[in-house]
This record gives structure tokens, C-alpha cells and sequence, in this order.
């Protein structure tokens, strides 16, 4: 029998179908979901079998399994159990998580995306879909806070970032678990949202320490931040490209340019540049210190920076990837 439309299960339900109704996401003929069995990917699982179709839309689903505790493999099939019995067609991924200088919580997510885009490309699948939410956007603002990163960083997470799509990202969690249950679906609580040595639990934790003391509506709040921080940094990031067209010279960049430039336009463009140029990463200190190249010239030696050497020679800024 199918199950009563609440607002939980309406709500989902919307924000799928408005998600593929807009024109960028126009001519869609399939995706995948990323599901791991937890109540935000199985509210995925729920709307987007319910409305895609509806659209045209094959959908798929893949079960990563990350052999990280114990019963993972169960948990993993108990998943596919549920996306068939809602009709989607799914398979069971094991992945091993290599350990790496990032942190389990990286690695584990490198992995993990990288098992689904492999997938997506065998199935000739548009997308990846995932089952984040607004309390995570959140978390990742605050996060991108704590760290000092910039707008980039508290931007957030990107409605579509090329072949992922989160269709979900403003609808709380508690939200699609309750859709989940007005729906009769079962969920698993993953026992890692609740392990401290995690980064992002102890920021969840944090959040809702700050939620008690200022009250609720914070998870918003910090959401609508992040969509006006993409705004701009989109923004941004368009007109250094342009400054980085106009700046290019033989072999370098004009400094006469980018010194007429205003300082936070020229410092994106002296990011993207030391990215381009093979820079592994850039702070904010190393880019005001390319700056100093530009704005304070004395003669100063070439600057070594993450992978890359930036010296100014005349009126020219020219970038090397280190040997």
C-alpha cells in the first residue's frame, strides 16, 4: 500500500523534482545513487524512485561498502534489499580504504567517490546522486570557519559539481529520516556519527551545542551563508579569469596588469594561477607573499611555494612547477 503523503515525504519529493526540472540538469537520461543505507540516502533512494522516473529519468543505485567495522558487509546487502523492494536496480561496491597523510575521513570519501565514478561511467549514467542535507552544509560552513579557507570554504557544497548533484541540501536531516519512517522504510544509524575521533562529528556536536545556547534556525542561517558565499566566489572566480586573459604575456603575466587590479580580484587570480600551475595547494599567506612580487618590488629572490616557483623578472610574473 502506498504510503501517506506527509510533509516530510512531499518535501523530498519536491526538491527532486525541482532539482531536474531546472535547465541545467535539462536532457538527463540517468543517474546513479550513492546510498549507505542511512536515513538521508534512503530518503534519496525514495524520492528520486518516486519522481525521476516520472521524468524520464533511469535511475540506478550503488551500496559502497567501506570494510571499516564490523558487519559492514550485512549492513551493505540489507541496503540492496531495500532499494529493491523500492524498485531500483542496485549493486553492492566493497572498497578498501587506503590509509594516506589525509585522514581516514578523507581517504575514506576519496575512495568512495572514486568507486562511484567509475561506476557511473560503466552505466553511462549522467550523475551521482547523493543524500547530503542542510544540517551537513552547515557543518561544512562551520568547518570551512574553524580553518580560515576562504569563500571557497564556506561556500559550501554545490546543488550540482559537475557529475555530482545534491538534490537534498536544503532539507534538515531529521526531515528525511521522518519521510523515511512516514514511508515505512527502515535505517541504519551508521555508530561513526557518533565517534569523536571524527572531524566532522565533533563539528556536528559543536553545532548543536551552539544550537541549544542560541536556539534552533543556526543550521539555517549558516546554510544561507553558504549559498551567498558561492554567489560571490562564483562571481569572483569569473572575473579573474578575465584578469588572468588580459594579464597573459609571452610566458608569464603582466604585473603593470594585475597591479591595477583591485587587491581581492588580483589575489583569486594569483591563486588560480599558482593552482594551474601546478601548486598542490596555495594559502593566503603564500598568495599575499606572490603579491609582494607585484605591489612592494624590491628584487626579492624567487618564492618556493607548495610545488611551484613565482619570481617576477621586469614587468613579468612567471610560475614554474618545481623539478
Amino acid at each position: 500500500m502506498r504510503p501517506r503523503l506527509t510533509p516530510a515525504i512531499a518535501d523530498a519529493r519536491r526538491a527532486i523534482r525541482e532539482t531536474f526540472e531546472a535547465p541545467e540538469l535539462a536532457g538527463t537520461k540517468s543517474v546513479l545513487l550513492a546510498v549507505s543505507g542511512g536515513p538521508d540516502s534512503m530518503a534519496l533512494a525514495l524520492a528520486a524512485g518516486f519522481e525521476l522516473p516520472k521524468l524520464g529519468i533511469k535511475v540506478f543505485a550503488a551500496v559502497i561498502n567501506h570494510n571499516l567495522q564490523e558487519g559492514s558487509k550485512e549492513i551493505a546487502a540489507t541496503a540492496k534489499e531495500r532499494l529493491l523492494e523500492l524498485g531500483i536496480e542496485s549493486v553492492v561496491i566493497d572498497i578498501d580504504v587506503p590509509k594516506g597523510q589525509k585522514g581516514p575521513e578523507a581517504q575514506a570519501r576519496d575512495a568512495r567517490y572514486s568507486a562511484l565514478e567509475k561506476y557511473r561511467s560503466e552505466l553511462s549514467a549522467d550523475f551521482i546522486l547523493t543524500g547530503h542535507n542542510l544540517d551537513d552544509q552547515a557543518e561544512t560552513v562551520l568547518l570551512g570557519l574553524t580553518r580560515g579557507s576562504g569563500l571557497k570554504s564556506i561556500a559550501g557544497m554545490k546543488l550540482v559539481d559537475g557529475h555530482l548533484v545534491r538534490p537534498l541540501l536544503g532539507i534538515q536531516k531529521a526531515d528525511l529520516a521522518q519521510a523515511c519512517l512516514d514511508s515505512g522504510v527502515e535505517f541504519w544509524e551508521d555508530p561513526h556519527n557518533q565517534d569523536d575521533a571524527f572531524t566532522r562529528v565533533r563539528i556536528r556536536k559543536l553545532m548543536q551545542r551552539i544550537e541549544s545556547e542560541l536556539g534552533p534556525g543556526v543550521s539555517e542561517a549558516l546554510s544561507k551563508t553558504a549559498a551567498l558565499a558561492s554567489e560571490v566566489d562564483d562571481y569572483l572566480t569569473s572575473q579573474a579569469k578575465e584578469l588572468i586573459a588580459q594579464a597573459a604575456k609571452d610566458d608569464g603575466y603582466s604585473v603593470s596588469v594585475l597591479e591595477a587590479a583591485h587587491p581581492a580580484l588580483r589575489n583569486k587570480a594569483l591563486q588560480m594561477m599558482s593552482l594551474e600551475h601546478g601548486a598542490g595547494s596555495i594559502s593566503r599567506s603564500q598568495v599575499l607573499g606572490i603579491a609582494e612580487l607585484i605591489t612592494n618590488w624590491h628584487g626579492q629572490k624567487p618564492l618556493s611555494l607548495s610545488g611551484i616557483t613565482v619570481e617576477r623578472v621586469r614587468d613579468q610574473l612567471l610560475f614554474q612547477k618545481s623539478s
